[in-house]
């Protein structure tokens, strides 16, 4: 299913780390999950539900009982450009249930870009960080030895 938006925004940046390394880092944490406090920092917590299915992680913003919502959608993606770089980008969508809640979403949407922005940007910085990490080398295992008396 394609969904349409009112207002759509790509945030894409460079990484270091190959692309099979960089999915692996972000399939052991949860990409989407300090976004999300960010946002519930802000008091949405009352009136926002935050789903994850596949790629897609979502927000739904209840404005009040007969106010509408709008839907923010995010879509992590990690790909190698042209030149063979490794390229995360952060997409966000956003759209509102009716035409008031579309006027909400068009005003709050400076304030989603930045904060998508920013995440992607820590993104890429802590894929980064987790491919420079030395690799440790595995403990030193005891071995029983019988001696022989």
């Amino acid at each position: 299913m394609t969904r349409t938006y009112d207002m759509t925004s790509t945030f894409v940046r460079r990484i270091d780390a190959d692309s099979d390394a960089a999915e692996e880092v972000l399939a052991t944490i949860d990409p989407m999950r300090s976004l999300v406090d960010r946002l519930m920092a802000l008091g949405l917590d009352d009136r926002a539900i935050w789903s994850t299915g596949g790629e897609t992680n979502s927000l739904i913003w209840r404005f009040g009982p007969d106010a509408g919502h709008a839907r923010f959608d995010w879509n992590v993606s990690v790909e190698t450009d042209g030149a063979g770089r490794t390229t995360l980008s952060l997409q966000v969508g956003g759209r509102g249930s009716d035409p008031d809640a579309r006027v909400r979403v068009i005003r709050a949407w400076l304030l989603i870009e930045e904060l998508t922005k920013g995440h992607a940007a820590r993104l890429a910085r802590m894929v980064d960080d987790y491919e420079e990490e030395p690799v440790a080398a595995p403990a030193p295992r005891l071995v029983a030895v019988g001696m022989g008396l």
